[in-house]
């Protein structure tokens, strides 16, 4: 006999032994994962002595353990541990911290040198910088104009010129930090990569949190005739004309454009036009929750473990595969053996694509469905806020509405595809 959590065998008793029903589960003394099960005051057998007892002498699990579990494996590991994570596999090409021309990072206590014209393009060597001028001299006429009209309001604003690139990192850092927003954008970029789009988030200078960012995406047809883009302080629709040029070194399928901005009672305070590469380790993530969320194929679920292994710092990522594991076991009903992936059902997938889209710190956008109780909510939108706190099966939706209501994983389907929204702080 097995431990339906782990690998441990007991000796079979055959006095005692008996075929456990899913939802009745026994766990072996020693076994390392959360205790799930509770004894009877009946159970006449010593749990150290290797065997089985009965069926009569088996209590239903509690379900607020399972909440907790739940709780511990949504909240095991924080956003920028996830980015860390992905970017250990892929690591950025942000045109501030690599050389543009062999992408490489400097050596520990060098740091790289900007192009001495337009002072925005960074090169590890003299030999980088030649060997890219072919394809950096289409925008360095435009970025050196752009660098120079924003180190004139920098400066009229009362700041020093040796202190502007540091602010502009400090302030690039910023954005970056700001839980799933570089998610939110890179999704909405890739969904919309073959508009040549311009993505935007814009602030206030008040906002110190982030949670005033607006994003946007403006397709090349509507933003090469805006005439505020094409007017504006930074030039940004000459720079973006370049940028998607054939001539230039821009890959649609491998970099988005965004413009970030701060402004200050009306006013542009900060203004960038930063590219970033797109990284498929999110974009497969959001991938995979759809193809979860549309069916319940084994294919989908086993690519789902294997995402989460490779996203998820290895102790979170065991942590969450097993809680799904005893999920499946114990409340969904799947027979599947210690340690493989579980049988898909749309509960399981559901609670699977919840568990990416939290990691991604993004909005789960749900739709209410089958249900017979509450029956005229089927059809209501809304936002799935976590493990109902009063029941480990059940989660807790906030509707359109306000209105807050529990639903079980089998009961909603994910809407909003591909076009997906960062947690509200």
């Amino acid at each position: 006999m097995s431990c339906l959590f782990c690998d441990f065998k007991w000796k079979e008793d055959k006095k005692h032994s008996v075929s456990l029903p899913v939802a009745l589960l026994w766990r072996h003394p020693r076994c390392r994962l959360p205790r799930l099960w509770r004894q009877t005051p009946r159970l006449k057998q010593d749990p150290n002595d290797g065997t089985v007892p009965k069926h009569r002498d088996l209590h239903v699990i509690d379900l607020n353990l399972f909440r907790r579990d739940l709780l511990d494996a949504l909240n095991d590991v924080s956003p920028e541990d996830i980015h860390a994570s992905m970017q250990e596999q892929q690591h950025s090409t942000d045109e501030r911290r690599v050389c543009k021309k062999c992408g490489s990072t400097p050596p520990a206590g060098d740091k790289l040198r900007y192009c001495g014209r337009c002072e925005v393009t960074t090169y590890c060597s003299r030999q980088c910088a030649r060997a890219d001028w072919a394809k950096h001299k289409l925008v360095c006429e435009t970025l050196r104009v752009d660098h120079k009209e924003a180190l004139a309001a920098y400066e009229a604003r009362g700041g020093q010129n040796k202190d502007y690139n540091q602010m502009t990192r400090d302030t690039l850092d910023w954005f970056a930090k700001v839980p799933g927003l570089r998610h939110e954008l890179e999704l909405l970029a890739w969904k919309h990569r073959s508009e040549a789009p311009y993505m935007h988030a814009e602030t206030v200078l008040s906002d110190t949190d982030g949670s005033g960012i607006r994003v946007g995406m403006v397709p090349r047809r509507i933003w090469a005739e805006d005439p505020g883009i094409n007017k504006g302080p930074s030039s940004f629709c000459a720079q973006l004309q370049r940028m998607f040029s054939d001539d230039s070194s821009f890959c649609a399928e491998e970099q988005y454009v965004c413009g970030l901005n701060i402004l200050n009672e009306g006013k542009s305070e900060f203004s960038k036009l930063a590219v970033s590469s797109f990284d498929h380790t999110t974009i497969r993530g959001a991938e995979i929750v759809e193809a979860l969320t549309a069916g319940t194929g084994a294919e989908e679920l086993a690519d789902a473990f294997a995402w989460i292994e490779s996203a998820f710092p290895a102790h979170a990522a065991q942590h969450k595969l097993q809680t799904i594991r005893t999920r499946a076991t114990s409340l969904h009903g799947s027979t599947t053996l210690a340690g493989s992936v579980p049988v898909p059902t749309r509960a399981i997938n559901n609670e699977v694509a919840c568990m990416i889209l939290n990691g991604l710190y993004l909005e789960i956008d749900i739709c209410l469905t089958g249900l017979r109780g509450a029956a005229h909510l089927n059809g209501r939108e809304g936002i799935m806020r976590g493990p109902d706190p009063a029941n480990g099966e059940r989660w807790k939706v906030r509707l359109d509405d306000g209105t807050c209501v529990s639903a079980k994983a089998a009961n909603f389907v994910l809407i909003r595809r591909g076009e997906y929204t960062r947690k509200s702080p």
